[in-house]
């Protein structure tokens, strides 16, 4: 015993070192490699579910509610869902085929023929706008264009009331990879934005237990005596020596840690993409196009309506037929 608190004594610099470096590694594996591999399990438990929805083709009724409590589990997962989950809406395959189709179609072609006839007879001075049925009657063939238009559009919600949507399927607004990101799924429960920096705060412990094993081979170095010189000098190289095995010690493990941490990120990251592809062969995004199309349309049916409404409300007067 006393042999040992006699080594532990001479050689405290290098059981300090090698304990801090052993909590350092500890507390990456406890806090790093082991979430990364449960994040690992997770990610693959996700991926084969969403696989098996997405190979049994449409699914018009899938339960998103479901989805999300017992596929999207985890909190960061739940998050980028619940703000996904906001873009999809359910689509009639059957709103551009088929009867609908058509009237849609012939709805933007005289809203198209309209407004470039009443731009014709504009010849670029500034119309008010406000009141397209008064600047209508005061053409005849704007009149007609825009009975002809009126009557589209009450033909075509006759048809999306009537026609039944047999097909439809959910479609997201935007692709998944704007929610479901690497930082918020990997990153952040990783925190790999931390951990990223154990190789460099080995190395440094390293370097700090060889300055120290020789510094402190330097302070009991006695030179007083010659018959001790031999002695005092082995003794400074055993001391440093271990300095440098504890420092190699180090720089070994932030090279193995480094391609851990590369490694299990890269292989994470691969998985989130896996996710992202699978959303999106479930919820296939729609194109801006379509959106802006749905959106012009429903304005002009909207406008249609609104003066349609405001001519019945008003008080009844001669009137230019049209022709």
């Amino acid at each position: 015993m006393p042999e040992l608190m006699r080594h532990l004594a001479h050689y405290w610099h290098v059981w300090t070192v090698s304990a801090v470096i052993v909590l350092i590694a500890l507390d990456y594996v406890r806090q790093f490699i082991g979430p990364a591999m449960e994040l690992k399990k997770h990610l693959a438990r996700v991926n084969a579910q969403l696989a098996l929805l997405a190979q049994s083709g449409p699914q018009p009724h899938i339960d998103l509610t479901r989805l999300k409590t017992e596929v999207m589990a985890s909190a960061p997962l739940q998050h980028a869902w619940l703000q996904y989950a906001n873009t999809l809406q359910l689509q009639s395959q059957t709103a551009h085929e088929g009867p609908v189709g058509a009237a849609r179609q012939r709805v933007s072609q005289l809203s198209k023929a309209f407004f470039s006839r009443l731009d014709l007879n504009a010849q670029g001075s500034r119309m008010d706008l406000s009141n397209l049925e008064q600047l209508a009657q005061n053409d005849p063939s704007l009149a007609k264009l825009w009975a002809e238009y009126n009557q589209a559009v009450e033909e075509l919600q006759r048809l999306e009331m009537s026609t039944p949507s047999t097909t439809a399927q959910w479609q997201a607004h935007t692709h998944a990879e704007h929610y479901f990101t690497e930082q918020a799924l990997v990153d952040s429960p990783l925190q790999s934005n931390f951990y990223k920096h154990t190789p460099g705060i080995l190395t440094g412990v390293g370097i700090i237990g060889t300055f120290t094993g020789l510094i402190a081979g330097l302070v009991g170095f006695d030179v007083s005596n010659p018959e001790r010189v031999q002695a005092e000098l082995s003794q400074l190289v055993q001391t440093v020596g271990h300095a440098f095995l504890v420092s190699a010690l180090a720089i070994t493990l932030a090279m193995v840690f480094t391609w851990i941490e590369k490694s299990v990120l890269t292989g994470r990251y691969r998985q989130v993409e896996e996710l992202q592809q699978w959303l999106d062969t479930l919820f296939a995004p729609q194109a801006g196009a379509q959106w802006v199309e749905r959106l012009t349309l429903a304005t002009e049916m909207q406008t249609a309506l609104s003066y349609k409404i405001l001519s019945q409300l008003r008080p009844s007067g001669p009137r230019t037929q049209p022709h």
